[in-house]
Formats: structure tokens, C-alpha cells, sequence
């Protein structure tokens, strides 16, 4: 059972939810509790930040609609020296939260991180006590409110998802001007090739290309000593 791994040590838990469940994590986070717990533990929901019992629900896209992410950093702090709390749950859809540093701010502040990646996906990244971070990815299903899971391998998105190829159909450059490139009939093609371009009229003249240099009378055309207007 999920909430074996989720459960346990760890005093700060923080639900990622992408998945969009946020109306019913009240109920999922109550039957964690009681599966390790056992009846009579009570879960209490955190609504003045001034909360104190032994286990804490805290669902953070209300909460940030009434507190300043100041307040809500310095509660859950407190929650961490007091005593008396053994498990706050933090849970967070992100979409519904502003601003968007509250959420990874809460996730550097917590012990256990669970993201509910989709409906078949979840992982859960562990921060031990001598520093270590694990992160482990499993399968679940939810049956009748129970998450039962199945340690995986991180899943390929890629494979995962069926992906529609949305490109543009190839483009034809030909297309895109106002003059005809390519495809010319017969007789555009002889037109083309018979036409003489500005730059080449040298093929009409008998001597062919030739370069034409008329001399300033400032140019020095001395061979001999070439640099001798440099003065050196």
C-alpha cells in the first residue's frame, strides 16, 4: 500500500497533485493515516495556521488565498520544533496556486515529496537525515480509495503518450514568390536560357571579357620602388 511508503518517519509530506484530485485528498491522505496509524488517529484540516494537533492536513491552493507565503513558510517551520505534530501533509495542485515559488519553496521544506504524475504514475523522493535524496518511481492503482502500488522504472513519456505529428506540410520554395522557379514548359525553358543577363555581355563581343584600368593621376605605376610615395 502507498501509504506504507508515504507514512513513516518523515514529519513534512508534501502531495504533489498533477493529476487534479484535489477534491477528494482529504479522504486519501484520512485513509493513509489510518492504514499505518490505525481508527484513532484524527486528521485535523489547517485553517488559521495556528493548528497543533498531532496530525495536520494542509491544502495549500486555499491557504494561499488567504495567507502571504511569509506566513505560511514560518507555520510550517513551526510545525517542524514542535513536538506534539508528528505528520503535516501538505497538499498542492499547482495549477490553482499563486505564486508560482510557493510550491518548490514547500517542496525544499519537506521530508517526503509525492508526485501523482497521472493516473498510473506516481514517484516519491525520500531526503533521509544524513543527507541522501532517493526518488523512486511506482504504478498504482486507486481502488475504492486505496492506492496500491508497484516500484518501476521512471516512465517514458515519449512511449507513453501517443503523439500527433502537428508540422506543417513540407513547403515548396517555388511557391512562395511572385516569379516562376521551377516546372517552366519547353518553351519558358528556351526563353530563359536564350536571355542575356546585364553581366554578361561580354559573350557578345569578339574579344570576350576583358578588364578596363584607367589610371588617377595621384597612382604611383613606378615598378621598381612601388612604395616609394610611403616615404620610408
Amino acid at each position: 500500500m502507498l501509504s506504507s511508503y508515504v507514512v513513516n518517519q518523515q514529519k513534512i509530506i508534501f502531495i504533489r497533485d498533477q493529476l487534479g484530485i484535489e477534491n477528494t485528498s482529504c479522504k486519501i491522505v484520512t485513509r493513509w493515516l489510518k492504514e499505518q496509524k490505525g481508527n484513532d488517529a484524527v486528521l485535523s484540516t489547517v485553517e488559521s495556521l495556528t493548528e497543533q494537533t498531532a496530525f495536520l492536513f494542509a491544502r495549500i491552493s486555499k491557504l494561499s488565498r488567504t495567507y502571504e507565503p511569509s506566513e505560511m513558510f514560518r507555520f510550517v517551520a513551526g510545525c517542524r520544533k514542535n513536538n506534539s505534530i508528528q505528520h503535516l501533509f501538505l497538499w498542492a495542485t499547482e495549477k490553482n496556486i499563486q505564486p508560482s515559488f510557493l510550491v518548490p519553496y514547500l517542496e525544499h521544506m519537506s521530508d517526503l515529496i509525492v508526485t501523482i504524475e497521472d493516473d498510473k504514475h506516481l514517484s516519491i523522493l525520500t531526503k533521509k537525515q544524513g543527507g541522501s535524496i532517493s526518488n523512486k518511481f511506482y504504478q498504482y492503482q486507486l481502488l475504492n480509495g486505496s492506492f496500491s502500488v508497484k516500484e518501476s522504472k521512471k516512465p517514458d513519456r515519449t512511449n507513453a503518450v501517443s503523439i500527433v505529428d502537428e508540422r506543417p506540410a513540407s513547403i515548396d520554395p517555388a511557391s512562395l514568390g511572385t516569379f516562376k522557379i521551377g516546372d517552366l514548359k519547353k518553351e519558358e525553358q528556351e526563353a530563359k536560357d536564350s536571355l542575356t543577363l546585364p553581366f554578361e555581355f561580354y559573350k557578345t563581343t569578339s574579344e570576350g571579357g576583358k578588364v578596363l584600368y584607367h589610371p588617377d593621376a595621384a597612382d604611383d605605376l613606378d615598378e621598381e620602388d612601388p612604395d616609394d610615395d610611403l616615404l620610408i
